[in-house]
Formats: C-alpha cells, sequence, structure tokens
C-alpha cells in the first residue's frame, strides 16, 4: 500500500511542478500576473521580506540632508532639506515597499512550486489573467493549480474558449442538429 501511496505522491508532485512551469511561461510571456498586497507579505520572517527596503531610503534622505546642511553651511536651509525628506519618504515609501514586495514575490515564487506554495499558504497573493474574463484567483482560498488547469493548456493543446465565444459559435444563425 505504502509503493501506490509513493507513487501517487510522485505523480502529484511532477504535476504539480508541470503546472509551476506553466504558470511561470505565462507570467514571463504577460498572460498572467501576480499582484500583492505588502500587508500580507511584508513581516518578519517572510522569505521575501527586508528591513532595508524601509530603512535604506530614509537614511538616504536624511544623509542628503546633512549633506545639503553641510554644503550651504546654515542650519535653516538643513531643516528645511530634512522636512522635505522627511514628507517624501512619508508619501512615497509606501508605494516603494509595494513595488519591491512584488518584484520579489514575482522572482520567488519562479523559483520552485515549494516556493509559490510556501508564499501562496501566507496569502497576499493574487493571480489575474491578463485581458480575460476570468476571475482572479486569491491566495489561499483559490486553488493556483486549478486556475492553471482552466486558463493555460499544455503546449499543443488549443486555448480554453470564454463562454462568450462559445455562445457567439452557437448563436451565429446555423442551426445545430444533434448527430
Amino acid at each position: 500500500m505504502s509503493a501506490i501511496m509513493a507513487d501517487w505522491r510522485a505523480k502529484k508532485a511532477q504535476e504539480e511542478e508541470q503546472l509551476h512551469e506553466r504558470l511561470c511561461t505565462a507570467l514571463r510571456s504577460g498572460q498572467v500576473e501576480f499582484y500583492t498586497d505588502q500587508r500580507m507579505l511584508d513581516f518578519q520572517g517572510s522569505p521575501i521580506h527586508n528591513a532595508w527596503d524601509h530603512l535604506a531610503p530614509l537614511l538616504g534622505l536624511m544623509c542628503l540632508a546633512l549633506a545639503i546642511l553641510l554644503a550651504t553651511g546654515s542650519v535653516a536651509i538643513g531643516i528645511v532639506a530634512m522636512t522635505f525628506g522627511a514628507l517624501g519618504h512619508l508619501v512615497s515609501i509606501k508605494h516603494f515597499v509595494a513595488w519591491r514586495i512584488r518584484a520579489r514575490a514575482k522572482n520567488y515564487a519562479q523559483y520552485s512550486a515549494a516556493h509559490l506554495n510556501q508564499l501562496w499558504n501566507m496569502g497576499g497573493l493574487v493571480v489575474v489573467m491578463k485581458g480575460g474574463t476570468e476571475p482572479p484567483c486569491v491566495a489561499p482560498r483559490g486553488d493556483w493549480r486549478k486556475f492553471v488547469k482552466r486558463n493555460l493548456p499544455p503546449e499543443g493543446m488549443p486555448a480554453p474558449i470564454s463562454e462568450a465565444a462559445a455562445e457567439e459559435i452557437i448563436d451565429d444563425g446555423q442551426e445545430i442538429l444533434p448527430p
């Protein structure tokens, strides 16, 4: 019995790797897009978290303000530069971190099916078909494997037809007779 289970597990793992490869190919070709929620993925202990994303921009802006202070010799100009740097950081850091998390999540998820499953179980990841009517697949409730099977056929297989296209084919004015 254990040999049967081991064979089944190996077959499932191979199928998952094939589905992962189809998803990665579609992601690279632009058929599919990943979206992320940084609140779900950006925490200490997350495989894609980097504390420097939060610290480096502020440190850079403060060093720039200090350089302006030392170059001009005016404390007032240095304080104004520091204030603008802090305000710029407050306004832009959220978007910067979201961009970095999204880029890192895409790279991490493409590494292997196990990496994608790890991110998927954490939540905060959404897979969307570009230009399609297919609803997005949201982690962790949705199943990315079923999404790939449904929307990304293997090489050499015809692409799935949307419901609207199927209705258009049926309603083209010709009568369909049973065989």
